[in-house]
């Protein structure tokens, strides 16, 4: 029963929220919705779209997304045709060569910072980088820093400083960690016992308006190599630090586009890295497309797992990268195994795992979602299905994993689950 003392009240309420209004609200775009949601497809199909109209943005975008989904030819797009013709290969009759991670481990028990970089385009650096961290860690080595950690300037916000075993890898920390294969690298980095630090370039840390691009690399090697400081070794100096970057962060000496991460990080800190490039040295899926520099390495070495090589004292290289750090891994050409890439295979902690697969139309994409992080992780391992495929391989660590498609209708509900010894 309304008193006239609740009817005031009702109406003095109606009309307060009368004044306020409705509150403002800012529309997503369609990549963030995409990214909310949890959806890969339809950004892939966004970018394909525009990159088909001749858009060169997405052109490049599209090869770093199209890794994230298992497309190695769209990633590989730009690197998969014959070399230029004047590009010669080097003379590699002196050269020497010796297993990757025999020496990465012998330079890293010199020093306390470990640099590898990667090529954005190329998941297979992703699973190297998981290997490389494995093996670092019984030496030490306790911190784990990467590029693409989004570095926060604003609370509260997702960061990877919090990120601890168990908790739900989100595809917020960082926009290549969404790659299922670098997200596999830091969740088992985090299993074991790695702590994380972002040092990316901060906005109050860009050049001025108007700098031209070398004064906006210098400012951006600057930031990242004081904030590495400021984030992991001025409260922790006895550190041991593995720093994953893209391309030329980590060339040790000043060259194409100036003095870079690591040579300005050695500079601050007095502690001489250990520089490994392999940004450059990734086999073509096509040998005939190989880079002359990897064509030489391969028929000169034929390797069955990623070696070093350097001649006369100096890395085997791409010619902006070649001398530029300490070692060169090249990568062997491995072949496909049950459809899915050979390096991903060869890595001894995902084991395969053949599963029936519900009927689709369209595209697909094959995930398995970490039952531990229920839908809100990135998947463990995902990939684009052939139209009318009904059996695939899935390549994953030991752990309980829900199956699921993600069609061009949406993400569909799970469908079974899988547990992997």
């Amino acid at each position: 029963m309304w008193t006239r003392r609740g009817f005031g009240l009702a109406a003095g309420a109606i009309g307060a929220t009368t004044a306020l209004g409705v509150r403002a609200q800012e529309p997503l775009t369609p990549s963030d919705r995409f990214l909310q949601e949890g959806r890969y497809l339809p950004q892939y199909m966004d970018l394909k779209a525009r990159a088909a109209a001749g858009d060169p943005a997405a052109g490049g975008m599209l090869e770093q997304y199209a890794s994230f989904l298992g497309d190695e030819a769209t990633a590989l797009a730009d690197t998969e045709k014959p070399p230029h013709p004047n590009l010669q290969r080097p003379d590699l009759d002196d050269a020497e060569s010796r297993d990757a991670m025999e020496a990465i481990l012998e330079g890293a028990a010199r020093t306390s910072i470990v640099i590898l970089n990667e090529a954005h385009n190329i998941s297979g650096h992703r699973s190297f980088a998981g290997q490389v961290a494995r093996a670092l860690r019984p030496l030490g080595y306790d911190w784990f820093a990467a590029e693409t950690f989004m570095n926060r300037q604003q609370d509260p916000a997702p960061s990877i400083t919090l990120y601890r075993q168990g908790m739900p890898f989100i595809a917020d920390f960082g926009w290549y960690s969404r790659d299922p294969v670098y997200a596999e690298t830091v969740r088992e980095a985090a299993r074991l016992g790695y702590r994380f630090a972002a040092y990316e370039q901060m906005f109050d840390q860009n050049a001025p308006e108007g700098s031209d691009w070398e004064a906006e690399i210098a400012a951006r090697e600057e930031a990242q190599a004081d904030n590495l400081i400021a984030n992991i070794l001025s409260a922790n100096p006895g550190a041991k630090v593995f720093v994953y970057v893209g391309y030329a962060h980590a060339m040790e000496k000043p060259g194409v586009g100036g003095t870079w991460f690591a040579a300005r990080l050695k500079a601050k800190t007095g502690i001489d890295p250990l520089t490994i490039e392999q940004s450059f040295n990734w086999p073509a899926l096509n040998p005939a497309h190989d880079a002359p520099h990897v064509a030489a390495v391969l028929e000169r070495f034929g390797p069955t797992a990623p070696i070093v090589v350097w001649k006369d004292g100096a890395t085997i290289g791409a010619r902006t990268h070649a001398g530029q750090m300490d070692l060169s891994v090249f990568h062997p050409r491995r072949a496909p195994v049950s459809g899915r890439p050979g390096w991903l295979a060869a890595d001894p902690l995902r084991k395969p795992v053949e599963v029936a697969v519900p009927p689709f139309t369209g595209l697909a994409l094959l995930q398995a979602m970490r039952l531990a992080e229920s839908t809100a992780g990135v998947p463990a391992d995902h990939f684009l299905l052939s139209e009318g495929q009904t059996r695939a391989t899935l390549l994953v660590p030991p752990g309980g994993y829900g199956l699921r498609l993600e069609t061009e209708a949406g993400i569909q509900p799970m469908w079974g689950t899988i547990t992997v010894a």
